[in-house]
């Protein structure tokens, strides 16, 4: 069989590959620059939890300028593990503005991902194997589309980190000294990122010293010695770090065995469940054959790392310190540790290879094109509900509500859209969270209390068990609020006390009646 030009970019341990260092180079950046196009497509992203992030940023860069904002939000200045998309913000809203810079930082997180990704085989077996496109689409992920930004931005980073951790298997001392920074960079930007890496690191480092024959007690020492200096963020943060938000439980089990199968399952949700589904089996095959055909060799680190990640996912709680769908969100990184973890043998020759390049080919291009598509859409989908803010006066009370499904998965993203006004035209925004030692904004708007945080802007057509339907919610609405914005509703639903004042396809922005006014 005839293969692409590419395709001696990937094969195995080739003598010809290992000659071809600006080829790889070329494919890297060629990929890594596909994964973009969706972002660039984008008018808004429209990814779930952005709107709430977005406005947060807009607090801790004019909090301090804006009396309106002063009102109703304070922020200071701590030491976190949670701050990655933060501090790139802070560095690079004030010469872009807020909105272009999030859109590039966030944007930037896929083509990072399959940069690391490919980075990571490569250390691995001296290649890039071809099996490992497969695993490239997990770049644009459920978590990624919720708008966990900071974890995902630490997962990219953490590839290219252990992808240097393995590289330098053979320079200890060289690695030591290197990820004393590395390692605190990646606690900084995000705790769960830097947990990830650490499991990958000490996990392969004693693989590596057992297989050397060096003994179980001598190559615990040495992995503790070299894992010691990943120590120094949490060591500083305990030292120096801020608390923020109210106290909740460090555990919450609200979840089923069954939802473990699931997340796996929606590890590419986008706007089609079944088809996204799909696509989880074909990286779940590839995995197969990688891991129980002769065809592949392993590498067994990063093999016994992914095992562990994946019992530790088992294992672990749906909500830890009040983040909610925590074990959802190391999924993609499982699957994809598991795809790097093989590749196609020395011996497994081109028609093996052939016939996985042009497959990778094909299931790449078609998750980049419904990827694009889907971010394409409903990106103009939030433009187009943004427009309904522009009749609300600046800096007003206003209370959100985003129309949910009760005990059902909602493809909607826009249930943190209302963030959006706060960074346009300083709306209140009601979605804003506040979570133990994870945030460093603080909210004070006590006049719309309960309505004064996430998550008040969740609602419903009907009772959702004990929770009440939009008419009921709408009636408990303190009076200081003057302005209702309704998201995923009928344009020409009346709610008694409010009288319309702009539309959109799906939602409405009402004004209080002067009766029912302050």
């Amino acid at each position: 069989m005839r293969v692409w030009p590419f395709s001696v970019l990937v094969e195995t341990r080739s003598a010809a590959a290992r000659d071809k260092p600006l080829a790889e180079l070329a494919l890297i950046v060629l990929l890594s620059a596909l994964a973009a196009l969706p972002a660039i497509c984008a008018p808004v992203l429209p990814l779930v939890d952005l709107g709430g992030h977005i406005a947060r940023y807009a607090v801790q860069l004019d909090a301090g300028r804006s009396e309106v904002l002063r009102n109703w939000y304070s922020f200071e200045w701590g030491l976190l593990p949670n701050l990655g998309v933060d501090l790139l913000v802070q560095l690079l809203a004030p010469v872009m503005g807020l909105e272009p810079a999030v859109h590039l930082i966030v944007g930037s997180i896929p083509p990072l991902m399959v940069s690391g990704t490919l980075l990571l085989s490569r250390a691995a077996h001296g290649r890039i194997a071809v099996n490992a496109l497969y695993a490239l689409p997990l770049a644009i992920s459920l978590p990624y589309l919720y708008g966990f930004v900071n974890f995902a931005l630490a997962i990219a980073l953490a590839l290219h980190a252990m992808a240097l951790w393995i590289a330098l298997e053979h320079r200890p001392v060289q690695r030591t000294v290197l990820f004393v920074p590395i390692g605190f960079l990646l606690w900084l930007c995000h705790l769960v990122g830097w947990a990830v890496f650490c499991v990958v690191a000490g996990v392969t480092t004693l693989e590596a010293g057992l297989r050397s024959g060096k003994g179980l007690v001598r190559t615990v020492i040495a992995t503790g010695l070299m894992m010691a200096p990943l120590l120094l963020g949490p060591i500083i943060g305990a030292l120096l770090g801020k608390a923020g938000g109210e106290p909740v439980p460090l555990f919450e089990i609200t979840n089923s065995p069954s939802k473990k199968i699931q997340w796996v399952m929606m590890a590419l949700t986008d706007n089609w469940p079944g088809w996204d589904a799909a696509g989880v089996c074909v990286i779940l095959f590839v995995i197969y054959l990688g891991l129980r055909t002769p065809a592949f060799v392993r590498h067994r680190g990063l093999l016994l790392a992914a095992l562990v990640m994946l019992a530790l996912y088992l294992l672990m709680p749906d909500t830890i310190m009040g983040s909610r769908y925590a074990d959802m969100r190391l999924t993609p990184v499982i699957l994809a540790l598991l795809v790097l973890a093989a590749a196609p043998a020395p011996d497994a020759g081109k028609r093996v290879t052939g016939w996985l390049l042009v497959g990778a080919a094909v299931f790449g291009l078609i998750r980049l094109s419904g990827n694009t598509i889907s971010m394409a859409a409903s990106g103009r989908q939030f433009a187009e509900t943004l427009t309904a803010i522009e009749a609300a006066p600046r800096g007003v009370n206003l209370v959100s509500l985003f129309m949910d499904e009760c005990e059902k998965w909602n493809l909607d993203r826009r249930r943190h859209i209302m963030g959006y006004g706060l960074v346009r035209r300083h709306l209140f925004d009601n979605g804003q969270w506040q979570l133990p030692s994870g945030q460093l904004i603080s909210i004070h708007n006590r006049r719309l209390a309960p309505f004064d945080r996430d998550p008040s802007t969740i609602t419903f057509i009907k009772p959702c068990g004990d929770l009440p339907a939009l008419p009921e919610v709408v009636a408990a609405i303190p009076r200081a609020a003057r302005y209702l914005w309704v998201i995923r509703t009928d344009p020409a639903r009346r709610l008694p006390g409010w009288e319309p004042l702009r539309q959109t396809a799906d939602s409405v922005l009402y004004r209080r009646l002067p009766t029912q006014s302050n």
